[in-house]
């Protein structure tokens, strides 16, 4: 997986796309000393392939995660308050109108724009909780790496010191290197997909908002609320409205 090939959050910002290059520098750095330690083996080519495959394309800035989370919580913080908001009007509302058309209308509110909401709250939540388990699982995969790299190239480098050379003990060095690696990745990719999981969750929330509000060139359409049918008809007949003093 790249993440700058049209992953849930696309590179394109250039801040972004700069320190994750640099991050990603540092590793190829590090992993270019791992392949000089553990040549002439032949290892250290196996190490630049698994290094070049796997480690270098799932490599990302942080702060891209770290800043994501903020965004979903200000973001559950806005539904939040719209849940609040809505709740009370209704009730205020509800106070002082008594009849089918308001029954109607509230049953709409409570039934349908107040649950849409909630749920969009909790997908937020969720991202958020989301984002920031992913930026935990991204700073330790780069501590595991520099770790085990740093740990190899020293292992290797004391096998050259500690006698004529030995193909095998370079080999045992990556033996120990490349598991460690690959389990470190795989455990980023699982949370990646945790993540995918978590956004289809706020996608079927956002789809189920703009069933019942409606949408224009591409956005939620909140100005114009799309009431069922029955619920227009009846709170058509203004007439028929009773209102209490």
């Amino acid at each position: 997986m790249a993440w700058d090939d049209g992953g849930i959050f696309d590179l394109s910002a250039e801040s972004d796309a700069r320190d994750t290059w640099v991050w990603r520098s540092v590793v190829i750095g590090t992993g270019a000393l791992l392949i000089v330690a553990l040549e002439p083996s032949g290892a250290g080519m196996a190490a630049a392939a698994i290094g070049t495959a796997v480690v270098v394309p799932n490599v990302v800035d942080p702060e891209v995660w770290t800043s994501a989370s903020g965004e979903w919580s200000e973001l559950f913080n806005v539904f939040d308050a719209a849940v609040a908001d809505l709740t009370e009007a209704d009730a205020a509302m509800f106070a002082q109108w008594k009849d089918s058309a308001a029954e109607s209308f509230h049953g709409f509110v409570n039934g349908t724009l107040l649950q849409v909401l909630a749920r969009l709250r909790e997908a937020c939540n969720l991202m958020d909780d989301a984002c920031t388990q992913m930026a935990i699982v991204v700073i330790s995969t780069l501590v595991a790496y520099f770790s085990a790299t740093v740990g190899a190239i020293v292992a290797a480098l004391a096998s050259n010191a500690g006698g004529p050379f030995s193909p095998a003990a370079k080999w045992a060095v990556f033996g120990v290197w490349a598991p460690v690696i690959l389990a470190v990745i795989a455990a980023m990719v699982a949370a990646v997909a945790t993540l995918w999981t978590t956004n289809k969750t706020l996608g079927d929330a956002f789809d189920a908002l703009k069933n019942k509000i409606g949408e224009k060139d591409g956005r939620i359409d909140a100005a114009s609320v799309r009431l069922p049918e029955p619920v227009k008809a009846v709170i058509s007949r203004y007439d028929e409205w009773e209102k209490k003093s």
